[in-house]
């Protein structure tokens, strides 16, 4: 019973360690990452855009629907024209708006950072390489 217990405690220990927001210094590197990628994506730079993702980039096109979809390099301009074309949630148009918005990282934001993955919007990063990366995207209407 002892084993049980001491075995429950450190789970628990180790998941409340992990639930930490990341330090200063990580939050501060994908801050730096963050920057890059939000201007290419304002100046809807495609090429630039895609130095910053993990190819093939996942995306998931349905909440309802287990799939998913891979993008190539080339397939990528194509693809991102459209999800920035979406519609977003409250008072932003499309995604574009919503992206937009989001020039700096809010407290919220911050707080899913740790120290090799980020979510932030429908974006899910991951360090590959010891360099920041997209690697998945939730291409979903508001369903």
């Amino acid at each position: 019973m002892k084993r049980a217990l001491l075995s429950l405690a450190t789970c628990l220990f180790l998941l409340v360690v992990k639930a930490q927001p990341a330090s200063a210094p990580e939050v501060k590197e994908f801050e730096v990452f963050w920057k890059k990628l939000y201007t290419a994506i304002v100046k809807k730079d495609y090429n630039a855009v895609c130095q910053y993702i993990e190819f093939p980039l996942v995306v998931k096109k349905s909440l309802t629907d287990t799939s998913v979809q891979t993008i190539g390099r080339q397939e990528f301009p194509g693809f991102f024209s459209g999800y920035l074309n979406m519609p977003a949630k409250d008072e932003f148009i499309n995604k574009y708006g919503l992206l937009r918005a989001r020039k700096t990282l809010s407290d919220d934001d911050k707080t899913m950072v740790d120290e090799d993955s980020a979510t932030i919007e429908d974006f899910e990063f991951q360090k590959v390489g010891g360099e920041w990366k997209l690697v998945y995207v939730y291409a979903t209407a508001n369903e």
